[in-house]
């Protein structure tokens, strides 16, 4: 599974990689470290190797964003499904072995270096992206990534499902599992040779503006239509030239989804997407079986997504709005399929 990873806030100065300096890898070294709101620019290797004393340690307390950045990709790759039979970070024990660090302001980052399922802790404001720069193919193209942030004085990273894990770990807790698990090798290794990214800003200058002009005039089947494209994008383009119905706000007989707005192609429960907007949050809830899980038996799974992103991935480009427009002119309102309902009865 894909990781990305937020930078660790521990000791929020070290953690959230020092103070804001010239962006894209400019900044002077000697800035002292901020709140976990800020992180380090320093684009050059190993935090300008201003911390080449402690690179044969790992102390939680002296943390250099570099350490933090690839001490949460070693911890995640520790705790990813499989990892009991499979040493995911043996990649990063490879002589030379780096890694890039993107910083984004959340709401910014651009499709495939953050999590698809948007639910953020309380007070995080920014996600670290960390990729190692070496071959890492030995292992699974899909590992040696991950993406994490920072809220309080914990890190969260990424879980198994395209999100962010629910809880947070401290920089203490993961020093102690890398020193258990003989890891502090691997860890200042790729630490020595990390180069940080600072793009915060960034893209948002490049498509806030459009974006948020956009995300103030959607209908709902334009909406609906960015989130089957998200959420379901191949059972979206199959059945809209069949039948798809959508609904502006459910009634009573929905329970607690009264309210909610609808894709529907009127089968089972699965053929149901509901979203309902606040703002720039969408939160989306589908049944979804799990396993050996009949329809009757699955879940109702609930989602959170952001209409920024939503834009950002599936319509920025004229082309993008051109197929987004297509489909959303193509649903049908659902008192039309009740009609058609009424009228063979």
């Amino acid at each position: 599974m894909k990781k990305l990873a937020l930078g660790i806030a521990i000791p929020l100065a070290a953690l959230t990689l020092a103070a804001c300096g010239n962006r894209n890898s400019q900044q002077n070294n000697s800035q002292t470290s901020v709140s976990s709101s800020q992180v380090a620019t320093s684009g050059s290797t190993a935090d300008q190797n201003q911390a080449a004393g402690n690179l044969s340690s790992l102390d939680a307390d002296k943390l250099t964003p570099s350490q933090t950045a690839a001490l949460v990709l070693y911890y995640g790759d520790a705790h990813m499904p499989g990892a009991d039979s499979n040493d995911y970070s043996a990649n990063m024990a490879k002589s030379g072995q780096g890694a890039t660090v993107k910083i984004y302001e959340k709401d910014s980052v651009p499709k495939g270096d953050g999590p698809l399922y948007k639910t953020y802790p309380d007070g995080a404001e920014l996600l670290y992206s960390v990729k190692l720069t070496g071959d890492s193919s030995n292992k699974g193209d899909r590992l040696n990534s991950i993406y994490y942030t920072i809220a309080g004085d914990k890190i969260y990273f990424a879980d198994s499902d395209a999100g962010i894990r629910a809880d947070g770990v401290t920089p203490a807790e993961m020093v102690a599992y890398a020193k258990e698990h003989h890891g502090v090798s691997r860890v200042n290794n790729v630490a020595q040779n990390t180069k940080i990214i600072d793009l915060r800003g960034e893209t948002s200058a490049n498509s806030s503006s459009a974006s948020n002009h956009s995300s103030q005039n959607l209908t709902t089947q334009q909406l609906g239509t960015l989130v089957a494209l998200y959420k379901a994008p191949d059972w979206f383009k199959r059945g809209i030239d069949g039948g798809l119905y959508y609904e502006d706000s459910a009634d009573s007989d929905f329970g607690d989804l009264q309210g909610y707005s609808y894709i529907t192609a009127n089968g089972d429960p699965t053929s149901f997407i509901y979203f309902k907007r606040n703002g720039n949050d969408v939160t989306v809830k589908m049944v979804e079986p799990q396993g050996d899980q009949s329809v009757a038996e699955a879940p109702v799974v609930t989602k959170h997504i952001t209409v920024s992103g939503l834009i950002r991935d599936y319509y920025t480009s004229q082309a993008q709005k051109d197929e987004v427009n297509g489909y959303a002119n193509k649903l049908k309102p659902e008192s039309a399929y009740r009609e058609s309902i009424a009228n063979n009865d």
